[in-house]
């Protein structure tokens, strides 16, 4: 007898298990959007991506293009993609992701009338659905929300997020004390931000097109040392002082003391006679501060055509060509010692992932942190029917009284 009650537990937490991961999988598979899996972005018009600081995950933004417009995700380092929703519902200017929570997205789009507008978003769930962030950007003086045009989140304080803005200046958001402040008063005021980057010692800085601007978390200070106009920047995730500058006109530089002298870099950065060499994007990997990419553009006048992407294992010193850019470059990025340039023409993807021990591939319950009407459901029946199987009396045993009933 005792052998029959532990067989029927046994056949009872089996079929407990069975209905469960069958419902589950139910709920995530009708979360999906079916026929959206796409094996790459090339051609698509991609606006703004981010990388994780862990795993091989990857978020990109588009607008326009044949996909749809919305936000995009790679599990497998730009191998095929899934689009995880439309978005805030207005085009995205910059995306940031949370260092230690990966689910956890940040948006940056276009400002208006602030009864209407909200342009700093936030996702809990990788993208699937967004809010308007907790506190609103402050209006101007004629009741206008500004646009968001630079994001980023310091990697030693996970809960402080900077947000660039179009004419408006910088305003450090602690999403732990619910309050922001706008960085160096009015300094930045009637300037475009361009990017944030922060480096490791959680010096920010901010490219303008007033220039190079650093600060400590107080006033802002301006790099007068650099020759040009600074259009794209790096810092080794190693070494706070040493940083890398993409020009306006003459190409990349480099300097190991924090911004004060700097050395121009461009052995093996093709020159095109007459024309601007312009550095449009630059990225340090994080495992490796001697590996840096660069993306190159031409000017001539007020046009701009592509030019390509090189490497550099030297910290800079030399160059090696990649490819030629399908585009005028926006943002270069690594992740897993892959290179990911996006332009209005699609996402390319260089290297291959670093190795790694195996891991035990598990299913990814993210999307259900927020489920839907079908999905709330689906989970419901699923866990009352493996209940049920689990508690209920009937016995699992043929010839048992209540199996024959």
């Amino acid at each position: 007898m005792k052998k029959i009650r532990v067989l029927n537990l046994i056949v009872r937490i089996g079929l407990f298990a069975l209905i469960l991961s069958v419902g589950t999988m139910a709920a995530l598979v009708t979360g999906e959007e079916p026929g959206l899996a796409l094996a790459d972005l090339s051609g698509a018009s991609v606006q703004a991506v981010v990388t994780t600081a862990h795993g091989n995950v990857v978020y990109a933004g588009l607008i326009g293009g044949p996909q749809p417009t919305g936000i995009y995700r790679t599990d497998d380092n730009g191998r095929t993609w899934q689009i995880v929703s439309s978005g805030p519902g207005v085009a995205v200017n910059a995306l940031a992701v949370h260092p230690a929570n990966d689910s956890v997205v940040y948006a940056g789009t276009s400002g208006g009338p602030a009864a209407t507008t909200h342009s700093l978003w936030r996702s809990v769930n990788g993208g699937q659905t967004w809010h308007s962030f907790t506190l609103d950007l402050p209006t101007d003086a004629y009741g206008m929300i500004p646009t968001v045009t630079a994001l980023a989140v310091d990697p030693a304080q996970p809960r402080v997020l900077y947000v660039g803005t179009d004419g408006q200046g910088v305003y450090r958001f602690d999403e732990g004390r619910n309050s922001y402040e706008l960085i160096g008063g009015v300094s930045l005021y009637n300037a475009h931000v361009n990017g944030l980057v922060i480096g490791p010692d959680s010096r920010v800085y901010a490219l303008t097109n007033d220039g190079l601007f650093f600060t400590d978390g107080y006033d802002w200070q301006k790099l007068e040392s650099l020759p040009e106009l600074a259009v794209s920047l790096a810092v080794a995730p190693s070494d706070p002082q040493t940083l890398y500058a993409g020009g306006a006109s003459t190409g990349a530089f480099r300097a190991t003391d924090g911004g004060q002298a700097w050395e121009r870099i461009t052995n093996g950065l093709e020159m095109v006679p007459g024309a601007a060499l312009r550095v449009t994007a630059l990225s340090v990997d994080d495992q490796d501060s001697n590996h840096v990419v660069v993306a190159t553009a031409y000017g001539v006048g007020s046009r701009i055509a592509r030019g390509a992407v090189y490497e550099s294992n030297d910290a800079g010193l030399t160059w090696i060509k990649l490819a030629e850019a399908d585009g005028v470059v926006i943002n270069l990025t690594f992740n897993q010692g892959i290179v990911y340039a996006a332009t209005a023409n699609g996402l390319s993807r260089y290297g291959e992932p670093r190795t790694t021990a195996p891991a035990i591939s598990l299913p990814d319950l993210r999307p259900l942190a927020d489920p839907t009407g079908v999905q709330m459901l689906i989970l419901v029946l699923t866990i009352a029917l493996s209940g049920l199987a689990l508690v209920g009396r009937r016995e699992w045993r043929p010839g048992h009284p209540q199996a024959a009933a």
